[in-house]
């Protein structure tokens, strides 16, 4: 009689099961698709403080409309204390709240701010508010008392030329160390800020698991339109607006089977001697000015008379000023008022 066997077929299958999950874990580790999330985005950082300045300026313009109403001076005596009130309530708005921790900028660019594992994060938020908004206004204010009291041209041992002295060195010393600062940054993406150095704060994404694109959609349309307002100014000043639309009308009446230009019949009724376009800014101040609308109308002839007349070569008399003058404005389209021929040439009357 055959023995039965001592190993259940459970404990068979077992072993087998385990070195078929251990490969099977080992091939979805390989071909599993993760979403890399950049630790340091340098350009999410840079682009949050490109967006508070956006919003700043966005809220500089009503308030300063506001103010002009009540006072017009005081939007030019306190521009850089309104610019301060703006970013001071914004910051406190958003990176001084204990929920937020970021600035609006920050918080649309998926960033906030860390202290490196400390938890007085909101205290130290805080300091960095007062010290980069206040003390950016306080320096600004002390550097224009200073150099408007003279302070630099003040006496080599003067207590105020050796103030006026080390605040120079220390401003120096500030912008070498700003400089080195923003090396650091570009170099390894932390601390974008003297300040968020020395009070160790970091921006981290609020939301790792979220990854960034950066889309240049935006970036693209201000470089098109940049490059439009380039060559529109480029080629505003070639172009002559009142040369266009004269040239505009001469085709159009040309196409209707009309004279060149209208014709009107008082200018062509006046004497020889008489410069037509002197008569027409006569009467057209004239008309501006009741005033001297009287004074014109009494003797319309004699304040126009050609000074220096010039011969067109349609026959009729102009100054030589005015004729002069409208070549060099109208060029190709100049005309004559008396008959609407083109003038391209003038002789001085003998």
């Amino acid at each position: 009689m055959s023995e039965l066997p001592q190993e259940s077929p459970q404990q068979r299958w077992k072993p087998a099961w385990a070195a078929t999950e251990a490969r099977l874990r080992e091939n979805a580790g390989r071909t599993a698709v993760r979403t890399a999330v950049p630790r340091n985005s340098r350009v999410s950082k840079l682009d949050a403080d490109l967006l508070d300045d956006e919003l700043t300026d966005m809220l500089r313009e009503p308030v300063t409309k506001a103010m002009s109403l009540l006072r017009p001076q005081l939007v030019d005596k306190h521009r850089l204390e309104i610019d301060t009130a703006i970013k001071a309530v914004l910051f406190w708005l958003s990176a001084g709240s204990a929920s937020r921790q970021a600035t609006y900028g920050q918080s649309l660019q998926n960033l906030k701010y860390d202290a490196s594992g400390h938890r007085d994060v909101l205290r130290r938020l805080r300091m960095f508010g007062a010290l980069s908004i206040g003390g950016a206004y306080g320096w600004s204010k002390l550097t224009s008392y200073m150099a408007a009291n003279g302070w630099a041209d003040a006496p080599q041992n003067s207590i105020r030329r050796r103030i006026w002295r080390v605040l120079d060195r220390l401003e120096r010393v500030t912008r070498v160390a700003t400089v080195l600062n923003f090396l650091a940054f570009v170099a390894t993406g932390q601390y974008k800020t003297l300040i968020e150095r020395v009070l160790g704060l970091r921006l981290v994404f609020a939301r790792p698991q979220v990854a960034h694109s950066v889309s240049f959609e935006f970036l693209n349309r201000q470089m098109v339109w940049h490059a439009f307002t380039e060559f529109v100014m480029f080629a505003l000043p070639l172009v002559n607006p009142a040369r266009a639309r004269r040239w505009a009308v001469r085709k159009t009446r040309a196409v209707l089977g009309l004279p060149a230009v209208t014709i009107d019949p008082a200018v062509t009724a006046l004497p020889e001697h008489i410069c037509a376009i002197c008569h027409s800014a006569e009467s057209a101040s004239a008309s501006l000015s009741p005033d001297n609308a009287t004074a014109v109308l009494s003797d319309p002839t004699e304040p126009c008379a050609a000074v220096n007349p010039y011969v067109a070569k349609c026959g009729h008399s102009y100054c030589y000023v005015c004729i002069k003058t409208q070549m060099m404005a109208e060029a190709d389209e100049c005309t004559c008022l008396r008959c609407g021929q083109h003038i391209d040439r003038i002789w001085q009357q003998v």
